[in-house]
């Protein structure tokens, strides 16, 4: 069987490789839309460190290893708008997740394992006041926490995309330690969907920006002093004030790879799953 287009090439090597798991979703949407992969330079690799401590040494019951990969996404750049408040993403937000076929029902799923992230520095204070935001008590921090709603799945318009629920905590030694942006109850829930024009395939990772503007923000969570915050940030904020720009890299491995003893449980034949990376980097010649 002939082949013809990028798209037909590229679903039967996802198929016969048994990686049609939610990671491989966003390949064909950017084969679709006709993007131009950017290629790094021979040997590169993405300028994020990737780490794999949290992805788990179990998988559903019933699962086949071979089918399964853990996915190592970094949020490693970019800029956060809430109302009036902008910050930049100075430290690295990880997220760790579960991508595989579904013994039950063999339908691709996601299972988000975990998110990590560090205090960012607000440089201009908790007054918004530049100059203010190292003197005492003045100083402001922010840390991302994640609430639900994680999802990676492709739009009808066949763009890459990503949902998550989080909240935002600050920290001030007056605010006191439970001071949030968003709550468990009411997060600040995002709709990222990628920019086809900015994929970036590295030696061991993909790479992507992804913006979201349609977003809310509800009111702080942050006691007596939460009116300061309010009016500190122009909460609360309604869609279309608020932005979400990100620069992503996505990486994964099969779960044969991570945990070698796993391969005595595969079913499918060839016990160590190719990666999602190299399939299409072979696709497109961007690496040999």
């Amino acid at each position: 069987m002939k082949l013809s287009s990028p798209r037909a090439r590229l679903r039967h090597l996802l198929r016969s490789a048994r990686l049609l798991s939610a990671l491989a979703l966003a390949v064909p949407a950017l084969v679709a839309l006709g993007a131009a992969p950017a290629a790094a330079a021979p040997g590169e690799n993405a300028p994020v460190e990737f780490d794999f401590g949290d992805c788990p040494d179990q998988l559903p019951v019933g699962a086949d290893p071979a089918n399964w990969q853990c996915a190592v996404i970094v949020l490693g750049g970019g800029t956060m708008k809430l109302g009036s408040m902008t910050q930049q993403i100075t430290e690295p937000i990880s997220i760790t997740m579960q991508g595989g076929f579904d013994p039950a029902t063999s339908e691709p799923i996601n299972i988000f394992v975990s998110m990590r992230s560090k205090a960012m520095t607000v440089p201009d204070g908790a007054l918004g006041i530049p100059g203010t935001g190292s003197l005492p008590l003045l100083g402001l921090s922010v840390k991302t926490k994640y609430v639900g709603n994680f999802r990676l799945y492709t739009t009808e318009q066949g763009q890459y995309a990503s949902t998550m629920d989080m909240r935002i905590k600050l920290k001030n030694d007056l605010l006191g330690d439970n001071c949030y942006i968003g709550s468990k109850k009411a997060p600040v829930s995002l709709n990222l969907v990628g920019d086809d024009s900015s994929v970036e395939w590295f030696d061991n990772a993909i790479a992507m920006k992804m913006n979201d503007t349609t977003f809310s923000v509800p009111a702080s969570s942050c006691g007596l002093l939460g009116w300061l915050v309010d009016f500190r940030a122009g909460l609360p904020s309604a869609s279309g004030n608020n932005a979400a720009n990100f620069q992503m890299y996505l990486t994964s491995k099969s779960y044969t790879e991570l945990f070698p003893a796993m391969r005595t449980q595969a079913r499918t034949a060839g016990s160590t799953a190719p990666k999602l990376t190299d399939l299409v980097a072979s696709l497109f010649g961007s690496r040999k």
